[in-house]
């Protein structure tokens, strides 16, 4: 009970921000925005329900060193799966969902003038998503573990959090062995723009090893002006 105190006071501190936090520079391996939505569903409506499963999709609009991007000639997308709701805790207007995995985060580099532009459709899955955020050459493949995800649903807005070990991808090998492992994959969800008919909430968060510290503005604005 102390365990979970915790976590709904945590819960209630991210749910008042407005954006990202965004960490040292020097620290972030790559940032990303989408949407996420449940495949498979066991209990429906039930957002974190028990035996659901979880999936994110959705662009990387930053990939920073030792990894290297090209955003003028290719587009990066991420896909998030294989995660499945353990438990999930409702005290008060919060809900915690844990999950179990490994889930796999793979980050596609994809040609912007011969390959296929990423489409969220609606009501995933379907014929653009996943499909169109998974083509083109997984540069980095990575496990993500102790995924935790926490949702106001008073507000509608939430925030979520794991480890991250990048595993593979063409460009593992930039990243030195004694740096792949701890990493924090983490975001903030919420509904300040439309949602695509079919998904559950918009995600915007990033992957890094050090505590973040400034606030990022306007990510989704950035994002509603992408999104197709």
């Amino acid at each position: 009970m102390r365990f979970l105190a915790k976590t709904l006071l945590l819960a209630s501190g991210l749910a008042c921000l407005a954006a990202v936090p965004t960490a040292r520079a020097q620290t972030l391996l790559f940032d990303y925005v989408g949407f996420d939505y449940e495949d498979p569903v066991v209990v429906p409506g039930t957002f974190g329900g028990v035996g659901n499963g979880y999936v994110s999709v959705g662009e990387v609009p930053g990939v920073f060193s030792p990894l290297t991007s090209d955003q003028t000639n290719y587009e990066y997308t991420y896909v998030l799966t294989g995660l499945t709701s353990a438990s999930r805790v409702v005290a008060g207007s919060f809900v915690v969902v844990t999950y179990s995995g490994p889930g796999t985060l793979t980050i596609y580099e994809d040609s912007r003038s011969t390959g296929t532009p990423f489409d969220y459709g609606i009501n995933p899955p379907n014929g653009t998503a996943p499909l169109s955020f998974n083509d083109g050459t997984a540069i980095l493949v990575g496990d993500i573990t102790d995924f935790r995800y926490i949702l106001n649903t008073s507000t509608g807005s939430g925030s979520f959090d794991a480890r991250f070990e990048a595993v593979g991808g063409t460009q593992l090998g930039s990243i030195p062995l004694n740096q792949r492992t701890g990493w924090t994959f983490a975001g903030a969800t919420g509904n300040t723009i439309s949602i695509p008919q079919g998904y559950a909430h918009q995600v915007d968060g990033q992957t890094f090893l050090n505590k973040p510290t400034p606030v990022r503005n306007g990510s989704w604005g950035e994002l509603k002006r992408r999104y197709r």
